[in-house]
């Protein structure tokens, strides 16, 4: 690839590209979050309606996001990131003209068919075309920690704005316009171009999926599977009921001790080219379900909010091992020519996610009254029992333990 060296190239403007380009992508659902409630009020709906603002961008996403990946497999990732930046951005801008909910709802539409997630698998799926080795391990961990921050900083904007107006956070949507003009004016084209010899979408599926190894690829799509259910279900779900319901803390106070608490994962994230010199792919995804494991039984285990903030930096120190990392081995498993369909079904594995994981966590808790504690405690050993099926998996140390550690 064009830059073979270990570290990151700090001093590349592409890095700064690529990282602009991750940084909006988490602006799909954090910032506009807080401002249902306004919502509602502006179109006089109820709080179910209104959380269709939500459901109407995740929905075409999780269905489309390995075509968007087809289409820039045969085009060239570059030449579809920058129309995918261009819609997501005017059609979030063109929110703030709607004067009825279906408006609203239809242009959220738009914007998830090619926004969101499916921009950050694409950007994932470029590091992957510009960097290899150990670097491109160090890129994907910088990147990762950009959508981590990104989202992170997502509900506190959101909130500012969306306290002003209803339609205040959609502004912000204008940023992905500016980094569309600045990818297709300063990114150079990557080393490897786009497949357009392929004679059809059906034709395409099945050399995508012949391409992959498929005991490895099911190991990494299950292990993003499981840690996002983990993060969507136990973290941002039950938790916040958790320490609402337990410690007897406001919504403020609730969100931003979770926020707290998962900046690990970017921390973490940063450092993952220095990891992949010493543990594999798998190895380092091994090790974040034993952080998870580690941070949920936590949970279960202390007695006041200042332990639950501690265990979660734990949890988010798996999350920032496993993020980088399956992205990275996501990468080196498919053909250069099926990167960017490959990297984009990862959006539908977490959109899945994202669906299954809250209802794994809350109807124990309700159904069977049994409160948010042992769910939590059940999916920190479901983590440890995922970590040492894992490692196993492998073949034990040899597998976990990276092929460049015995280098110089």
């Amino acid at each position: 690839m064009a830059d073979s060296d270990v570290g990151v190239p700090w001093r590349s403007p592409r890095l700064y590209l690529l990282l602009a380009t991750a940084a909006v992508a988490p602006l799909d659902v954090t910032v506009v979050g807080p401002a249902l409630p306004a919502i509602a009020d502006a179109f006089e709906v109820s709080s179910a309606r209104s959380g269709l603002v939500i459901t109407a961008f995740a929905a075409p996403g999780a269905v489309l996001a390995p075509v968007v990946g087809m289409y820039a497999d045969r085009f060239g990732r570059r030449r579809v990131v920058v129309p995918c930046l261009l819609v997501y951005g005017v059609a979030g801008l063109a929110v703030t003209l709607a004067t009825d909910l279906w408006q609203v709802l239809a242009l959220r539409a738009v914007q998830g068919s090619v926004g969101g997630s499916i921009l950050a698998s694409l950007t994932l799926a470029l590091v992957g075309d510009y960097y290899d080795g150990p670097q491109r391990n160090a890129v994907m961990g910088v990147v990762s920690a950009g959508i981590s921050f990104s989202a992170a900083a997502g509900p506190v904007l959101g909130g500012v704005l969306a306290a002003r107006s209803w339609d205040g956070p959609f502004y912000l949507y204008g940023t992905s316009v500016v980094v569309a003009a600045a990818v297709y004016w300063f990114l150079d084209p990557p080393p490897i171009g786009g497949a357009t010899d392929r004679e059809g979408s059906w034709s395409y599926l099945r050399d995508a999926a012949a391409s992959l190894p498929a005991r490895e690829a099911l190991l990494v799509y299950g292990a993003t599977f499981g840690g996002f259910v983990l993060f969507f279900g136990g973290v941002l779900t039950a938790v916040p009921f958790l320490l609402e319901g337990t410690y007897g803390l406001a919504s403020g106070r609730v969100g931003a001790l979770v926020t707290g608490a998962t900046m690990p994962a970017a921390v973490v994230a940063v450092l993952n080219g220095r990891f992949a010199r010493h543990l594999s792919n798998l190895g380092l995804i091994a090790a974040g379900f034993v952080g998870y494991a580690a941070g949920l039984v936590g949970v279960w285990a202390t007695t006041s909010a200042t332990g639950v903030l501690l265990t979660l930096g734990v949890f988010g120190v798996g999350h920032g091992l496993l993020l980088p990392s399956a992205a990275s081995a996501l990468s080196e498993l498919a053909g250069p020519e099926f990167r960017g369909g490959v990297m984009s079904l990862r959006t539908s594995v977490v959109l899945g996610a994202q669906a299954v994981g809250p209802p794994l966590f809350t109807l124990p808790a309700t159904r069977l009254d049994v409160g948010y504690e042992l769910p939590l405690a059940l999916g920190g050993v479901g983590a440890m029992l995922v970590a040492v099926g894992l490692v196993a998996a492998v073949g034990g140390r040899a597998g976990v333990v990276a092929a460049t550690a015995g280098e110089p």
